[in-house]
């Protein structure tokens, strides 16, 4: 049975892999909604509270994270942590990064398969039991 760090990284891989599959196999229909959702700035600061919150549960299981790769998800979590801190507070920079990183359909496919593959490398730490 896992324990909470384990099911923690396979939720959070099955929510990133439920993220990044439109991208890879929609990604103008991925790109527009992504668009019009970007447009309501308190929409990304409800956003950036929310991942907020999952990164800090990846902070409280810290001891857990802390040796080999899974230390990672430590690095991942205090950078994303003053990422999502930031846009809470200037949400307007969100769009910025949308502009920037979705600014057509072959980068929305390759940011869908690095998450797809970032998924699979929570997936494999979560079994090799930390």
């Amino acid at each position: 049975m896992f324990d909470f760090p384990q099911l923690l990284l396979v939720w959070t891989s099955f929510f990133i892999l439920a993220f990044a599959l439109p991208m890879i196999f929609s990604p103008k229909k991925f790109m527009s909604i992504m668009e019009k959702l970007l447009k309501n700035l308190d929409i990304v600061r409800v956003r950036a509270f929310l991942t907020m919150i999952i990164w800090f549960l990846f902070l409280t299981v810290y001891q857990k994270f802390n040796q080999g790769w899974a230390m990672t998800f430590s690095i991942f979590g205090y950078i994303s942590l003053v990422k999502w801190l930031i846009l809470l507070r200037f949400p307007i920079w969100g769009q910025k990064k949308y502009k920037m990183f979705y600014k057509n359909p072959s980068w929305t496919i390759l940011l869908g398969i690095i998450c797809v593959l970032f998924a699979a490398f929570l997936t494999w730490i979560a079994l090799m039991k930390i």
